[in-house]
């Protein structure tokens, strides 16, 4: 005989089911109220007390209750179950009768899961599913508890949260506002999607790492009815993180190429200004030379769709020079042509052309921008040179020290380079005294002998100590000769990007001296092309300077005032302390 239970002794278990769809229970209810409950619901006792818990039928036991009653004698089959049999037994038995939402199958699979510490094949067992049906709830949990319920509840299909899952979380909620709102078919939002979906195939990193991603659409594609297909990312912001790495680590491999890597945003509005040797936009091969150690020369790295990572090489980033040196060469040009025509008798110059001279016309001098870098190591180097040629100079180093002292400058002095030329030349100690009556302890102990030369250092730390401009000017009047103390070496050539060495090359001859040799030399790395600069068999390198290290040329006396003297004595005929 069948076993029965009076409601009221009937409790809810732990139902996977969360709703119960109103309209089919309706149904049910009309149908019980017919002939009441046909099939026996599935209860455990709990402990401790009179009651029974439901395992598997809370739709009949519902029904019945609200049309019979809490005394209505409900048909039984009692289980003695633990907690984790009792919800397989309850998955098992609402997966195979009335649609059981996919939500609420997702989260029993979950804690089953759990329960069996990350063993899916056993969870697959007790809750009588496959492997893939686990596997297809599971990733129902990458949505948001807004896009399961509204799955559980029947307000969108399971088409729409598969699509949904593939999606950032931060964007899922505000989507499926948009699909309850506008009630969006799941192939419109199928669309939808595809268009904010990046290709992985466009990536330019290693998706290698997107391979167990949830936003990689091959995921769902091997679980769901509705996915995107295989080789999207449907995490826009991700993607694009991850390209700006790359991008960035691309940019920073050309650190050594290039003085200006631009990279390339979409809305930056960025038109490219390529700078060539010939062509309607070309500048000469003498200034293209020269534009490679531009501070302004360069390259741009992509980030917009469709062109991400690539290179556009040898570009110019400052269009009024750029404009100026392609006139002068047309110019160039132009004159070049009038001086062949009136070589050979054409007659009549073109308008724009220089007059016939009889001679050929020279094209402008090449010219760049020396990048800041070089500048500040330039003006370091001339400051020592001016304080070596002062110490080899006795009587430029007197009018220079008068002059200062006249134009009210002592304050140029420089107290740290004097005291280190003061301990050489001295033989002196550092301390011994501070203020004013220090100093003349330590003066009234130097060598009678050395005094002339403690001048001469002190007029030589003033090197240290004036502006540019004045530096300028006392280059010019101790007629610094920059091949007697420039010095190629590694320290030198590190300032340069590998552009900026091959215009430095150029214009000294290195490159003519190496031949072939350049090509392959330049091909290399930094360190490797610099070592091979440096050792060129035949190339003088001593008293070859290049024009980035030459001081401006400029008159300074014109009264006919005595000049200074106009050869420097030599290092080995006045010895020269350390200043720097």
């Amino acid at each position: 005989m069948q076993p029965t239970l009076p409601i009221r002794k009937i409790v809810r278990g732990k139902n996977p089911r969360e709703y119960f769809d109103p309209d089919e229970m309706a149904e049910l209810e009309e149908g019980i109220r017919a002939v009441g409950v046909l099939e026996p619901i599935v209860v455990r006792p709990v402990p401790g007390t009179y009651l029974y818990e439901i395992i598997a039928g809370e739709r009949r036991w519902r029904a019945a209750k609200n049309v019979f009653g809490d005394g209505y004698d409900m048909p039984v089959v009692i289980k003695d179950a633990n907690d984790e049999t009792a919800e397989a037994m309850s998955v098992i038995e609402n997966y195979h009768r009335a649609a059981m939402s996919p939500a609420e199958e997702a989260h029993a699979a979950q804690r089953q899961l759990l329960r069996q510490r990350g063993d899916k094949e056993e969870a697959a067992r007790l809750m009588g599913w496959s492997r893939d049906v686990l596997e297809r709830r599971l990733a129902l949990l990458a949505c948001t508890p807004a896009v399961l319920k509204a799955l559980t509840t029947r307000t969108i299909q399971l088409g729409h949260a598969e699509l949904l899952s593939g999606i950032p979380p931060d964007k899922q909620d505000s989507v499926l506002t948009g699909i309850v709102a506008q009630k969006v078919p799941v192939a419109v939002l199928k669309a939808q999607l595809g268009r904010y979906a990046r290709r992985l195939a466009d990536a330019i990193f290693d998706t290698a790492q997107c391979g167990g991603c949830p936003h990689n659409s091959a995921r769902q594609s091997g679980l769901f009815a509705e996915s995107l297909g295989e080789g999207y990312c449907q995490h826009p912001s991700h993607f694009e993180e991850l390209t700006q790495q790359a991008i960035e680590s691309r940019a920073n491999a050309l650190r050594d190429e290039y003085p200006v890597i631009r990279i390339v945003k979409t809305g930056d509005g960025f038109t490219p200004l390529p700078v060539t040797a010939e062509g309607d936009l070309g500048v000469g091969a003498p200034q293209y030379t020269s534009c490679q150690g531009c501070q302004s020369f360069g390259c741009a790295v992509s980030v917009m769709p469709g062109s991400y990572g690539e290179v556009t090489r040898s570009l110019c980033f400052d269009a009024a020079c750029n404009s100026q040196k392609v006139a002068l060469w047309r110019k160039a040009q132009r004159d070049a042509q009038a001086a062949l025509d009136e070589a050979q008798g054409k007659g009549a110059v073109k308008a724009g052309a220089a007059k016939p001279t009889g001679k050929k016309p020279k094209p402008a001098a090449p010219t760049n921008q020396t990048p800041q870098r070089v500048v500040s190591h330039r003006v370091m180097e001339w400051r020592k040179w001016l304080a070596k040629a002062l110490m080899a100079q006795p009587q430029c180093s007197q009018r220079v020290l008068i002059a200062l002292a006249l134009a009210g400058r002592g304050a140029d002095l420089r107290e740290a380079q004097f005291r280190n030329a003061f301990d050489r030349l001295a033989g002196q100690a550092a301390g011994a005294g501070f203020g004013v009556r220090g100093g003349l302890q330590r003066a009234a102990a130097a060598p009678e002998a050395q005094l002339e030369r403690l001048l001469q250092a002190a007029t030589a730390s003033a090197a240290f100590g004036v502006n540019v401009t004045d530096l300028e000017l006392l280059l010019n009047y101790a007629q610094v000769d920059e091949g007697r103390y420039f010095q190629w070496n590694k320290e030198f050539l590190d300032l340069f990007t590998m552009s900026e060495l091959e215009s430095l090359a150029a214009e000294v001859g290195l490159k003519k001296a190496m031949g072939s040799g350049f090509k392959a030399a330049r091909a290399g790395k930094k360190p490797d092309f610099i070592t091979a600069l440096l050792k060129v068999p035949g190339f003088v390198y001593q008293g070859t300077v290049p024009a980035v290290m030459r001081y401006p040329r400029q008159p300074i006396l014109t009264d006919g005032a005595d000049e200074a003297e106009s050869t420097e004595a030599t290092p080995e005929e006045q010895p020269e302390p350390a200043l720097a």
